[in-house]
């Protein structure tokens, strides 16, 4: 079997022909992998003429089909016999044929044996970003999110600053609810970042925003700061579904002054500002 791979793409307007490529699916002689960018995703629903289409729901059905076919040997087997998916031929086909909402690439051989190494450096080279996904086998996308945030901050700072500190409310009574920050410091003003999934249910996450500003206030009038002098971030992704109810809570925490919304990616600025300032820990 030949290894390839074809890049999809997704139309906005078919009339214009325009696309956005955002994924990959690539077969390396054994099983297919697939790669979707959050970030092109994002774009390519912003420009959909139809917002009532799921592109997620898109997503996750060829996401389970490649998961399907690469966990089921017998189901591989038939695949090859009559689908003949793995065949560049086919891809082919789908390239001049596929011309719907989602279209694919003709196909790109690829002459080399692929591991993760070479899968992951593919990746970066066409879509210049950090690869959180190796293969189409379904993870936790909060997952590396915690784990960049540990890489990019969290191991930066743990010895400056409280890192996965819990506030109890025993030990502040002001703040009536435990809640954890992912790290704080003080010196001459508090420093500090939450991460927060916006995959969770509307209320959790409003519940967490809503606790978050009580804290800061709270933390603000007790060491006797500046609101306007601290930095706070609050560390997610952006909600896949612009003008859902999620998007527009995270939009309003955006453009909220007490607080910067930043990427898992964009958590280094956190930990170079707490080296920057010298901040230390504060607390008992």
């Amino acid at each position: 079997m030949k290894n390839f791979y074809s890049i999809l793409k997704l139309s906005p307007n078919i009339a214009t022909q325009d696309s956005v490529a955002i994924g990959m699916l690539l077969f390396d002689g054994f099983k297919f992998r697939c790669y979707f960018s959050e970030k092109k995703k994002r774009l390519a629903s912003n420009l959909l003429d139809n917002k009532n289409i799921n592109l997620n729901f898109i997503v996750n059905q060829i996401i389970e089909k490649c998961n399907s076919i690469n966990s089921d040997k017998e189901e591989l087997k038939f695949f090859y016999k009559f689908d003949k998916l793995s065949e560049v031929s086919y891809f082919d086909y789908l390239s001049n044929y596929s011309n719907g909402l989602i279209q694919f690439s003709k196909p790109k051989l690829i002459y080399d044996e692929v591991d993760d190494n070479s899968y992951e450096k593919l990746i970066h080279f066409l879509f210049k970003e950090p690869v959180y996904k190796t293969n189409a086998i379904s993870h936790n996308p909060f997952k590396f999110t915690k784990d960049v945030i540990e890489k990019n901050l969290i191991s930066k700072v743990d010895k400056n600053v409280h890192t996965h500190y819990k506030f109890k409310p025993e030990v502040f009574p002001s703040i009536y609810f435990p809640y954890e920050m992912d790290c704080i410091g003080l010196n001459g003003s508090l420093i500090g970042a939450k991460s927060l999934s916006f995959d969770k249910s509307l209320s959790v996450i409003d519940k967490n925003i809503s606790h978050y500003f009580t804290l800061i206030s709270s933390l603000t009038s007790k060491y006797n700061k500046s609101l306007k002098d601290n930095n706070f971030y609050l560390i997610s992704d952006e909600p896949n579904e612009v003008g859902s109810k999620e998007h527009k809570l995270w939009e309003s925490v955006r453009y909220n002054e007490l607080i910067s919304v930043i990427n898992p990616e964009e958590s280094k600025k956190v930990a170079e500002l707490i080296l920057d300032k010298k901040a230390a820990k504060f607390l008992d």
